[in-house]
């Protein structure tokens, strides 16, 4: 009995660390490695034979994406779509149920009914369920499959298929019958549900520097840098927030995440670091470490945390840009600032001290940016900081050719180049000015950078495109905050004909001097498609200085009219009409709208005011109301025709006219 207890305790000693801990104490530890709830959204693919990505990050599904059904493909078997992905990490996937949510949509039928298939594939052995089902007018429809347990190695490949069996069936169908699936879009909830390990938590040992705590933790994962995005994470000591954003950057198999603390006012002693990381609604994983840590100074003058590798560019970040364009005779003078904050800034600074480090991975842009020259001295070179040299050769590489900038925005910074210049790079005329402001920050992190470029294009006939989206649809979200102010302005003889726009709004105004158009949107009110497009004006008339005399002219005639007509007349309608017409006419004026409607709008007001003259009542004669039945004399003014009544028979007679005031002699 004694050995058989005595057994029975080994075993358990030797079971000890395979249980699945969270909370770990001590200085460095996985502490999360198991099988997690939730869903790999579908991104990117046309639908078809193509075959696009799954990811388990909301924030990274932003653009949908439609795959309209074949309606004639009968008798056959027909791919719709397929995803595939890698394992996130390895380990066991549980047997159970795994679902297939389909966005749809039905036009011209009631429903449509079909014989669809779901095939699921992982690590090579494949599971499938086909069902029969009708689907109403549109939303979300579920397929189950059920999985058996399996063991998967990272690396390992998640592919979902999704068919249709011998065409589709409608009810109350019509001409236009038609059925899509999507996925793809922020509100899509298009994916497969899994249950499946999806990645690693590492918690290093941290590292104090003076009053700074930095602690590192690793995602192991293929999805790592999908999940380390400031929207997902959150860090806690002693259960108080870590305020700000984490530094991020790539390393073997996953990411580093380093969160700054500034332990002033605390005293040594063991704290607990708890992360939370929150990928997707429902989907909640929480783990932490507790370390000892000496907070007494004694480890001040460090060099505090630099990557040893480049630091991603998904750990979250802001984008303020700010466009003014004139218009000046043929050409469109145009100054774009890019204010940039967060993970991007990071990495634009930890880039400008590696230019050209050929130990950095083969697609990194700033190992393929050209370092010849040696302009970049061997002091200055990985010092940790940003020196003047190396400012010089990142802004001499841009100014040096339109297409080098072009791609330091299109693949650097993820954003569309053309919007951001306003054309294609070798449609760009003269010099360009290109200034980097390191807002006195040249030490590694995330505070502000801001981007001034300077550039020309020249003003072809017909309309061109003022603004339109500039951050790129990508699975990868480098920017989480996005905000635009863009004006253009033209000279007191330039005109627009017409702005059309897409999606936004634009405020059109003029203002005499000249025009200006303004689009704008905040961070809260992102929009990530939108176009404005601006018609020229191509007449004299349509200049704003010009249109403005115009206008002067038109409401100078119609009050002169207005007074003159009104001598004998009431002049209270003409006054009032009067009044009314130069406040709407000013208002078409100001508001952009054509000056043709405006001139136009101006004749008719002016033509309507001669209406109200002639319908307007004659003024009445004073003193003839209390003479009734008895002919009076009367005289007209020989200056303006008022019909004046003799009332005295006195002789020589000084009488006022009572049209113009002038005195009138009656001998």
């Amino acid at each position: 009995m004694k050995r058989a207890r005595l057994v029975t305790t080994v075993l358990f000693i030797l079971l000890i660390p395979m249980l699945p801990l969270q909370d770990v104490s001590g200085e460095q530890g996985i502490v999360h490695s198991r099988s997690v709830d939730h869903t790999l959204f579908f991104i990117e693919g046309e639908g078809g034979d193509s075959t696009g990505s799954m990811t388990p990050s909301k924030s990274a599904v932003n653009n949908l994406i439609e795959y309209e059904v074949n309606p004639e493909a009968a008798a056959t078997r027909v791919k719709l779509y397929s995803f595939e992905s890698e394992i996130g990490v390895g380990g066991t996937i549980p047997d159970g149920v795994w679902t297939h949510a389909i966005d749809y949509r039905v036009e011209g039928a009631s429903a449509a009914a079909g014989n669809w298939t779901t095939e699921i594939e992982i690590g090579g052995e494949m599971f499938e369920t086909s069902v029969t089902t009708t689907a109403g007018r549109g939303g979300t429809y579920e397929m189950d499959v059920d999985i058996d347990q399996i063991n998967v190695n990272r690396g390992d490949r998640i592919r979902v298929s999704f068919y249709l069996e011998n065409g589709i069936i409608w009810s109350s169908p019509d001409d236009e019958s038609g059925m899509w699936i999507s996925w793809g879009g922020p509100e899509s909830t298009a994916g497969i549900q899994v249950n499946a390990p999806l990645l690693d938590i590492e918690m290093m040992e941290p590292n104090v520097d003076g009053n700074e705590v930095f602690f590192p933790i690793r995602f192991h994962s293929a999805y790592a840098d999908e999940l380390a995005t400031t929207e997902s994470l959150t860090a806690k000591i002693q259960g108080n927030v870590i305020q700000g954003n984490p530094y991020v950057s790539n390393i073997e198999n996953g990411v580093e995440i380093v969160y700054v603390w500034d332990s002033s006012g605390f005293e040594s002693g063991n704290y607990t670091l708890n992360l939370t990381l929150q990928p997707q609604d429902g989907v909640n994983i929480q783990s932490e470490l507790s370390h000892e840590l000496i907070l007494d100074g004694t480890s001040g003058g460090g060099d505090g945390w630099y990557p040893s590798s480049e630091p991603v560019r998904t750990g979250g970040s802001s984008l303020h840009v700010q466009i003014d364009v004139n218009q000046v005779d043929n050409r469109l003078e145009r100054t774009s600032t890019l204010e940039i904050e967060g993970a991007v800034a990071t990495w634009l600074r930890w880039g400008l001290d590696n230019i050209g480090n050929e130990s950095l991975d083969s697609t990194s842009w700033w190992r393929e940016l050209d370092v010849s020259g040696d302009i970049v001295g061997s002091e200055g070179h990985n010092n940790r900081e940003v020196d003047d040299s190396e400012l010089e050769r990142l802004v001499n590489h841009l100014t040096g050719s339109g297409r080098d900038l072009a791609d330091f925005l299109d693949r650097g910074l993820a954003l569309e180049s053309n919007a951001i210049l306003g054309g294609e790079p070798f449609d760009l005329e003269g010099a360009l000015n290109i200034d980097v402001d390191l807002q006195n920050q040249n030490s590694f992190g995330p505070e502000p950078i801001i981007i001034k470029i300077r550039s020309s294009t020249v003003l072809e006939s017909g309309s061109f495109v003022f603004i339109e989206s500039f951050v790129r649809s990508q699975s990868k979200t480098y920017w989480t905050e996005v905000s635009l102010d863009a004006s253009l302005s033209t000279n007191p003889l330039q005109g627009i004909s017409n702005v059309y726009s897409e999606e936004i709004d634009a405020d059109h105004l003029r203002v005499g001097i000249a025009e200006n158009v303004r689009v704008s949107f905040t961070s809260d009110e992102r929009m990530d498609d939108f176009r404005v497009t601006i018609t020229p004006a191509t007449s004299f008339v349509d200049g704003p200085l010009t249109g403005l005399f115009l206008v002067l002219i038109i409401l100078l005639l119609t009050g002169t009219v207005s007074v003159k007509g009104t001598r004998t007349r009431s002049r209270g309608p003409s006054i009032f009409w009067l009044i009314l017409s130069s406040i709407i006419l000013l208002i078409l004026y100001t508001t952009g709208i054509r000056m043709a409607i405006v001139l136009g709008a101006g004749i008719g007001i002016f033509v309507m005011a001669l209406l109200i003259i002639f319908i307007s009542p004659r003024n009445i004669i004073d003193g003839l109301d209390g003479i009734p039945d008895r002919k009076i004399p009367v005289i007209d003014c020989p200056i303006c025709k008022q019909t004046n009544p003799i009332s005295s028979d006195e002789r020589p007679l000084r009488l006022p006219c009572g049209g113009c005031g002038r005195t009138l002699l009656i001998e």
